[in-house]
């Protein structure tokens, strides 16, 4: 067996059609979701409906948000005991605390580059 299927990515959270770079976004995850049907899940036009099943059965969150102002979705991970790995910004600088392997804390991980 190979290593389709091993991976599986679910996006969720609509798209802003008049934003360009969003827009161009939701076209690529539309792409991926037809190329690989059983890795990658998207839904750029809506909201979960199943959320809390997501974060639940997820093995981390990840949320790149170039701005996030307070917050929520990390905080429904934090429910499902689900790390988040976050960009540092807004509320996710102030609530993803960084894990510390030496004394097994923290909630996830915070990166400061898109790169």
């Amino acid at each position: 067996m190979g290593f389709e299927n091993r991976v599986q990515f679910l996006v969720g959270g609509p798209a802003n059609p008049k934003e360009p770079y969003a827009a161009e976004c939701a076209d690529k995850m539309r792409d991926l979701k037809e190329r690989y049907p059983y890795s990658f899940w998207a839904a750029p036009d809506e909201f979960f409906t199943d959320g809390s099943l997501v974060n639940r059965g997820a093995d981390f969150g990840l949320m790149p948000s170039a701005f996030e102002p307070g917050g929520i979705v990390q905080h429904e991970f934090f429910v499902g005991a689900t790390p988040v790995i976050a960009f540092k910004t807004g509320g996710l600088k102030d609530s993803v605390i960084e894990f510390n392997q030496d004394t097994e804390q923290g909630c996830g991980f915070i990166f400061e580059e898109h790169s």
